[in-house]
């Protein structure tokens, strides 16, 4: 679709995650006042943050199907992710912004975890009208393990790649890419840019993945982005918490910004 963009807003910068259903009120508000002057097709997606990320990682949900004691968190992770996509939803229909909510277990399917089936239809058909489809990460049902987890950066890149989006744009609570941990050193180098000359070095800078975090962190981050550019789709990784960044990339100043890009090298195909 021509000029689409995907974005999402990062749980690390739309909710407090070291507090359980926390939002991050300001933050979602000033993104919301930069989408809704934004008028080119876009599919809202955000991470469940402390909305989330406890309650699965309590039920160990991520692992699939083991015994029915798993299904409280279930539950309570898809009420808290509910109240999450609600909050946002509030603050776009203050903007008058045209939406509709979609819930991943109702158009993705997975299998051992790997994303097998996906129904698009509905949400191409409200893009079309000129809605701005939003979803989320979510718990989905799995063919083998009863049920999985499929994150809001591996929902943009199957966005992006079936319907030919011409860039992603991940909101964090960091800059972008760093060659050490920024909360933890003060020394921390941000990489601007991964293109196909250096991204083979970037990977051994990321470490592990963020303690708490079910759906793997920048490491998951960074895998969807390198994905994308070795499909020819533009990417970056910014910080939503920082004021007008979000409104500079969906207008493309992103050389005007502090972040990282992601160059596209490979051909355009679908996922």
């Amino acid at each position: 679709m021509k000029q689409l963009t995907i974005l999402k807003l990062g749980g690390s910068a739309i909710t407090d995650k070291s507090r359980e259903l926390t939002p991050d009120l300001v933050t979602v508000h000033r993104s919301a006042d930069q989408i809704a002057r934004y008028r080119r097709p876009l599919i809202l997606l955000h991470g469940g943050g402390s909305f989330a990320h406890p309650f699965a990682k309590r039920g160990n949900l991520a692992k699939g199907f083991r015994n029915p004691s798993q299904f409280k968190s279930l539950d309570e992770t898809q009420l808290y992710l509910d109240q999450l996509s609600r909050i946002i939803q509030v603050a776009l229909l203050q903007r008058s912004v045209g939406f509709v909510p979609f819930r991943p277990m109702s158009y993705v399917e997975t299998r051992q975890g790997n994303i097998s089936k996906a129904f698009l239809d509905p949400i191409t058909n409200a893009l079309n009208i000129g809605l701005v489809p939003l979803s989320h990460g979510d718990v989905v049902m799995d063919s083998k393990i009863g049920f999985s987890i499929v994150s809001a950066d591996r929902l943009a890149s199957l966005f992006a790649l079936k319907l030919r989006a011409s860039k992603v744009l991940f909101g964090s609570d960091v800059d972008g890419i760093y060659d050490a941990d920024p909360k933890k050193s003060k020394k921390a180098r941000l990489v601007t840019e991964v293109n196909q000359k250096n991204y083979r070095k970037i990977r051994p800078m990321l470490g592990s993945s963020a303690s708490g975090d079910v759906t793997g962190g920048m490491m998951t981050k960074y895998s969807e982005a390198l994905n994308l550019a070795k499909n020819g789709c533009e990417s970056y990784i910014f910080n939503l918490r920082e004021e007008a960044i979000l409104e500079a990339l969906l207008l493309g100043r992103g050389q005007r910004v502090e972040c990282t890009r992601f160059v596209p090298w490979g051909k355009p195909r679908s996922n």
